[in-house]
């Protein structure tokens, strides 16, 4: 069994205990600087291992005590700490006590020494603090020193000292080696996209015509930054009955393939635009798009990493509606109703939705038509968990049972037209993020019943925090918050399950969402 020395005097010349508090004196402007490294790999047992530092601007310093604190008394022999010094100490002649562990301590080691009268020590000098590690220290066992006071002075009543927080001396062993980070490659638009065909003859050129589809995606190295030069290869599937064209790259047929390369720019990013063009009789067209690429993660391991889009073209001709409109119901729902006089070979609709009227994707599944009928029907869906916004754009695609389709016009409804239209929630709720899974980004939605401080984290499946969405105190009401799949410093986090939780009061609530990369 280790046994450790307290703190005792062995000379009057080293009796060196502050008597009078912290001091301002000479050497209050002394700077204290570390020389050694400031971590240490490969240490293992019954090693020493240093603390390096200088001070400058020592005046008429007599006295000196250093207290070296460890991280963990069991990974060192304190009995073995020892102290020595240089610079300006070397003109002088001085005494040195051992290394005595600080009463009511097991961690810290006070060192000292006294210049031997009538020598002082002024100017510049270095200080090297070291100490061994244990029998059961292994170089996987991490560990710190560091610099717990200084205490300088020319008599043991008039000293300046310096702790830990003024001084930041210290020295990481054994650190843990960097986590390996991965290169990325995230789709920058939408990955599900509905489109009207471009009239015929203005699908094969740029001209901002209807079914102009702009695809992109934003590459990253193992670092972190974007990366300009990095080839990302497009490999473009047309799985529909009309042409499909890559502008700038060539065109392909129902069933063809085409890959395209293009280099990322400076920020990171490579795109292809894609048209297809079609009359009133076209059938429905689509596209299976795959971006791919291949970079290192910090280990140098190779990583394929790809980003799938598909994109589907449609006749911009309405179904034979009667009426089509939405509106809101409960608390935060939209209900679509739309009635048809007639319809035949009716298969079913599909509802698609979107935040800008342009980007559309689907919602639900398919509302069973009735086949063939002349009888006047309606039709009704509910949508359970619109996405946070003031308007929301809705259309149908009707579906005949011979796989013809037709699109209806496009309707707005509006949630609110400004802060005065809010109604304050009845209960305080938080809603399941859309879309779920997701990439690049998700809308969290939460009520307040009443005004509180409220916290809004990401947690990833260990229970770590990601990053804090919100963190205020809100008056009651209904809100949105938008999560882009980075961590507190920016950084894209991986693939996989995470949690948010809402606490806003004493109302607290965790939901699951999967981030797709």
């Amino acid at each position: 069994m280790l046994t450790l020395r307290k703190a005792a005097p062995i000379a009057v010349a080293l009796s060196l205990a502050v008597a009078g508090g912290v001091f301002a004196g000479d050497n209050e402007n002394v700077t204290f600087t570390l020389v050694s490294e400031m971590s240490v790999s490969d240490v293992g047992a019954d090693e020493r291992v240093s603390l390096e530092f200088s001070a400058e601007g020592l005046v008429g310093v007599k006295q000196l005590e250093i207290v070296l604190e460890v991280s963990d008394a069991a990974h060192f022999n304190l009995n073995s700490a020892r102290l020595a010094l240089g610079g300006a100490f070397e003109d002088v002649q001085t005494l040195q006590t051992p290394g005595l562990v600080e009463e009511g301590t097991d961690n810290q080691v006070r060192l000292a020494a006294a210049v031997t009268p009538p020598d002082q020590v002024d100017g510049d000098a270095s200080l090297t603090l070291s100490v061994k590690t244990s029998d059961s220290f292994t170089d996987d066992t991490e560990a710190s020193l560091s610099v717990a006071l200084i205490s300088i002075g020319p008599d043991r009543e008039n000293r300046d000292e310096f702790t830990a927080e003024s001084l930041g001396l210290a020295v990481t062993i054994n650190p843990p080696p960097p986590p390996v980070t991965e290169p990325t490659l995230t789709a920058s638009t939408a990955t599900d996209v509905s489109a009207d065909y471009s009239a015929l003859e203005m699908g094969s050129s740029a001209d901002g015509s209807d079914g102009e589809v702009a695809l992109g995606v934003s590459f990253a190295d193992a670092t972190g930054a974007a990366a300009a030069g990095q080839t990302i290869t497009f490999t473009v599937s047309n799985a529909g009955s009309e042409t499909v064209h890559v502008l700038g790259e060539g065109s392909l047929a129902g069933g063809e393939s085409l890959e395209v390369s293009v280099d990322t720019d400076a920020s990171g990013a490579a795109s292809i635009t894609l048209d297809a063009e079609g009359d009133k009789f076209a059938g429905s067209t689509s596209a299976s798009i795959s971006a791919a690429t291949s970079a290192p993660n910090t280990e140098g391991v190779s990583r394929d990493l790809s980003v799938d889009f598909s994109v589907t073209w449609d006749v911009p001709v309405p179904a034979e509606l009667a009426s089509f409109a939405g509106e809101i119901v409960g608390e935060d729902e939209i209900l679509l109703r739309w009635g048809v006089a007639a319809q035949t070979n009716n298969l079913g609709w599909e509802v698609y939705r979107s935040v800008d009227g342009e980007v559309f994707e689907r919602v639900g599944d398919l509302v069973p038509g009735a086949g063939t009928s002349d009888e006047f029907r309606t039709y009704e869906f509910v949508d359970l968990d619109p996405p946070v916004a003031d308007v929301v754009f809705y259309y149908l695609r009707q579906i005949d049972l011979n796989g013809a389709v037709s699109r209806s016009s496009t309707i707005e409804v509006v949630f609110a037209t400004g802060l005065g239209d809010q109604i304050v929630p009845l209960t305080s709720a938080l809603g399941q993020n859309y879309p779920n899974p997701f990439n690049p980004g998700t809308s969290i939605r939460f009520d307040l019943a009443e005004g509180s401080f409220v916290t809004l984290r990401i947690f990833d499946g260990l229970g770590q925090r990601v990053r804090t969405l919100t963190e205020a105190a809100l008056p009651a009401g209904s809100y949105g918050k938008t999560w882009d799949g980075r961590d507190a410093r920016g950084v894209r986090v991986a693939s996989g399950v995470y949690y948010y939780e809402l606490r806003a009061g004493s109302f607290v609530s965790m939901k699951k969402m999967t981030l797709i990369q």
